[in-house]
């Protein structure tokens, strides 16, 4: 009994995956058509069940029909299950036997069972509990249809068949609508992922390993004049912008050669009409299992609108700064004795604690005492307030400007000009908008710095901002009298350690390098620098060449210590060579000298066999520091 049972059970496996991989080609069939398709397949698989069924008396069969018809009336709904009861029915009467009476009570069962769990989920995917429990119901509701049954078929039935026909039953049950509801689920997170590509108000893009287009979103299609975008699947940018074609051809084969991402690259475009547009792309390059590149997905914004109001926020600094110069908002006249002799309306109202006490004949000590305690002007020391009085009473006779912070968030520039009574005028001018303006292109230059000054894979010091740091020192060495050293530094066999591991190896290669370098710089004047590719070079300010042989040697041990294997280097292991050369205080040569210094000591640290410190000697032309 429970060896044809589970044969049973590989047929309903059979055809739960059969009908779930075929729900891609399915994707474009009206609902009712799916439906009716599906009570079809559901019925077939029934009859399969039955067709391998077990015979325990002449005309009494036992098999998992009941699973494929719970399976149609859940999932389904009312028409395909029907249309699996109705197959699942006829195809049992032409079986006949003392059980047939039985096999119709379960069949009508198990399909107001389906119906009624159908009806309490609706569409919805059922949970893990519900489809346990609903197992376990349909599973043994068929025991109803055992007191249909004859006595002695029935005595028969409940002693050989009812555990196996419940417990396969129920795990088929469990196993197909867990299958059914992964499935579902994947779908619709396909579909979602699929209409956010689609629909997404950026340009979205799939290229093969030839810049060919597979796959677009609505907004390429739109913009290139195409009605669909299955219209641009197999196409390049040779037949989209012939003009840029090459330009970024040769940008993405880096791109999939190199393994690395390019990002937020900006792009200046005249479009069909004319018009300059700016955009910000960003592509990666896309692996297959085996991390090999198969091709690159890229992002393109339209940020043509955002650089013109970058430009207009510069314009309105620069208006607004020459309208504050020119025009005046409060203005107020003091006398000699620092009494208020004038001001107009506008005045009295930027200062908003204190405005009604500034009227002539106050004087300007008790409204600057005044604004302390009611806290009017922010940024004025707890413990200083007396000489912050004496400071801007004197500001009367010298003159000068301040730009003062207000408890509501507001900054006023205040301008104060002598006269030749001993007395002063003042100007106020509302400076909260420049200000704010200020501090948005403060952090926006500061962030652009950020990016332009450091190397994007490590966070060090990239080339340009080395070439400028040691110009600095080189300089600053001359004028203390203490020697600068350079260590360059090269990864040995990186080239094979790539070729070997791959580049997102060889990236988390000089990621831990660095990280080496980087404590091995601990002094807070020491940097650190990328210089191109595998080779860091490190800048040793107040170093004298022993010092500097000492930091690179323990910096050497410390890389081989990180024990990164490189079956490419005859170490075993990622080793790094280093040539280090020294600026005496005394000599007067470039830069560019120390660094061709250090280059050469590098250079011949290879040629000596790698994984060694090498240094500069005017004498000898090098001298081995291990």
């Amino acid at each position: 009994m429970w060896h044809s049972l589970i044969a049973n059970f590989s047929v309903v496996g059979l055809f739960i995956f059969g009908w779930l991989q075929s729900q891609e080609l399915l994707g474009k069939v009206r609902r009712r058509s799916r439906r009716l398709l599906f009570g079809l397949v559901m019925g077939v698989g029934a009859i399969a069940s039955m067709l391998l069924s077990v015979e325990l008396q002449p005309g009494l069969y036992f098999d998992l029909r009941a699973t494929f018809l719970a399976l149609s009336a859940f999932i389904g709904g009312p028409f395909a299950g029907l249309v699996t009861a109705s197959m699942t029915a006829i195809y049992r009467l032409s079986l006949g036997g003392v059980g047939t009476l039985g096999a119709m009570a379960g069949i009508v069962s198990v399909l107001i069972v389906g119906l009624s769990a159908k009806a309490v989920i609706r569409q919805r995917t059922p949970s893990f509990v519900e489809i346990v429990l609903f197992s376990s119901v349909a599973s043994c509701v068929q025991l109803l249809s055992f007191g249909f049954l004859p006595d002695a078929a029935r005595e028969a039935a409940f002693e050989n068949a009812g555990l196996p026909v419940v417990v396969l039953g129920f795990v088929a049950l469990v196993v197909a609508l867990v299958a059914v509801a992964q499935s579902r689920h994947h779908v619709e997170e396909r579909k979602l992922l699929l209409a956010a590509f689609q629909h997404a108000p950026d340009f979205v893009f799939v290229k093969d390993r030839d810049s060919r287009f597979v796959a677009v979103n609505e907004r390429v299609a739109e913009v290139n004049g195409y009605a669909s975008v299955a219209s641009i699947r197999g196409l390049t940018d040779f037949d989209l912008s012939p003009e840029r074609a090459g330009r970024l051809f040769a940008g993405e084969q880096q791109i999939m050669e190199s393994g690395l991402h390019a990002l937020n690259v900006e792009e200046k475009v005249t479009d069909a009409v004319g018009k300059q547009r700016w955009y910000l792309t960003s592509k990666a390059p896309v692996h297959n299992v085996d991390g090999e590149v198969i091709g690159l997905s890229g992002v393109t914004r339209d940020i043509t609108e955002r650089k013109q109001l970058e430009k207009a926020l510069v314009d309105s600094r620069n208006e607004l700064k020459q309208v504050l110069t020119e025009i005046s908002d409060g203005l107020a006249r003091f006398d000699h004795l620092g009494r208020l002799m004038f001001c107009n309306t506008r005045y009295q109202a930027m200062f908003p604690l204190t405005g009604s006490m500034r009227v002539s004949g106050a004087n300007l000590s008790d409204i600057l005492l005044a604004a302390v305690g009611l806290g009017e002007q922010l940024d004025i020391p707890a413990d200083k307030i007396d000489r912050w009085i004496a400071s801007v009473m004197a500001a009367m006779a010298q003159g000068g400007e301040e730009e003062v912070r207000l408890f509501n968030g507001r900054w006023l520039h205040v301008r104060t000009t002598p006269l030749g009574d001993g007395g002063a005028t003042v100007l106020v001018s509302d400076i909260t908008k420049l200000k704010q303006a200020e501090m948005g292109l403060l952090v926006m230059t500061e962030h652009l710095k950020i990016l332009a000054d450091t190397d994007g894979l490590t966070g060090i010091l990239n080339r340009r901002s080395f070439d400028a740091q040691l110009q600095k020192e080189v300089a600053r060495t001359r004028r203390s009298g203490q020697p600068l050293s350079l260590i360059m530094v090269d990864i040995d066999r990186f080239k094979t350690f790539n070729d070997l591991y791959g580049h997102p190896a060889g990236d988390s290669c000089i990621k831990q390098v660095v990280a080496v370098l980087k404590a091995g710089a601990r002094r807070s004047g020491d940097v650190v620098a990328r210089y191109g590719g595998e080779e860091m070079a490190l800048i040793l300010p107040d170093t004298d060449e022993l010092g500097a042989y000492e930091v690179a040697e323990s910096m050497r041990q410390a890389v081989q210590a990180l024990s990164i294997a490189n079956k490419g280097s005859e170490k075993g292991v990622v080793t790094i060579s280093l040539g280090v050369a020294t600026f005496a205080p005394v000599e007067e040569a470039p830069a560019a000298i120390l660094v061709d210094r250090a280059d050469e000591a590098l250079y011949i640290a290879k040629e000596a066999g790698r994984n060694r410190v090498m240094g500069w000697s005017a004498r000898f032309g090098h001298r081995a520091a291990s």
